[in-house]
């Protein structure tokens, strides 16, 4: 069997990931939250933590209109 294990991340270590690949990028951590609110992104709650699926996030950066 061939499992893939999604990269789980919390909003902020997101953000720090997506500033090391664009260091002049103009997302945010509000921006990043507002995907997960709207459902836009696959994430979940662990407590008060939004854990944010980062490999969907950065699919879904890759292919705004």
């Amino acid at each position: 069997m061939n499992y893939t294990v999604s990269r789980m991340k919390t909003i902020k270590q997101s953000f720090e990931e997506i500033k090391k690949l664009d260091p002049d990028t103009a997302i945010s951590q509000w921006f990043i939250r507002s995907l997960c609110k709207q459902g836009k992104v696959k994430h979940f709650m662990t407590g008060t933590k939004i854990l944010v699926n980062f490999d969907d996030l950065i699919n879904y950066l890759n292919f705004i209109n």
